[in-house]
């Protein structure tokens, strides 16, 4: 009966172990998915000189422009806040946030696009939040010297969350 009993008690705690490993392959995915978003959040000043319908139109533009040129960008949205805009970008990866920064680069894609940006308005701030490493903090700093940043970069890295992209 010592037998039975003990390869009865071998077989839980193999089920026990398979039971666990099993959720971590389908849980970890999952999770590590969500905590590599990076969302960027650029408090932009407005040009007074600029009509709200001249301000609309041209940030209209520059986010189609954006969606058809960056498919791991997952939103880009301008928030009215009075005298500023609050810019937010999300990205699949802090890789994604990558390809923003060269394009915004001299002789990128979108350096023309970011020159013209500055009629509209004044950048003030930019905060990065999510999954990302020292690699974009590096990365960021080359491109803000390269286009003349001269506003703060703060950095808060995901602690744990979560982010639907449907």
């Amino acid at each position: 009966m010592g037998g039975i009993k003990g390869k009865l008690i071998d077989i839980i705690i193999t089920l026990e172990i398979m039971k666990k490993f099993l959720l971590l392959i389908l849980i970890v995915p999952i999770v590590s998915i969500g905590q590599e978003e990076v969302i960027v959040i650029v408090e932009l000043e407005k040009n007074k000189n600029k009509s709200e319908r001249d301000i609309k139109d041209f940030t209209e533009r520059y986010s189609t422009y954006v969606k058809k040129t960056e498919p791991n960008t997952l939103g880009w949205s301008y928030n009215d806040a009075g005298d500023n805009i609050i810019l937010i970008e999300r990205y699949k990866n802090e890789d994604a946030n990558i390809i923003t920064a060269k394009n915004i680069s001299p002789n990128g894609n979108r350096y023309k696009l970011l020159q013209e940006s500055f009629k509209f308005f004044n950048i003030k701030k930019v905060t990065v939040t999510g999954g990302f490493t020292q690699k974009l903090i590096d990365f960021n700093k080359i491109t803000a010297e390269k286009v003349g940043f001269l506003v703060p970069f703060e950095y808060y890295p995901l602690i744990s969350g979560y982010s639907k992209n449907k």
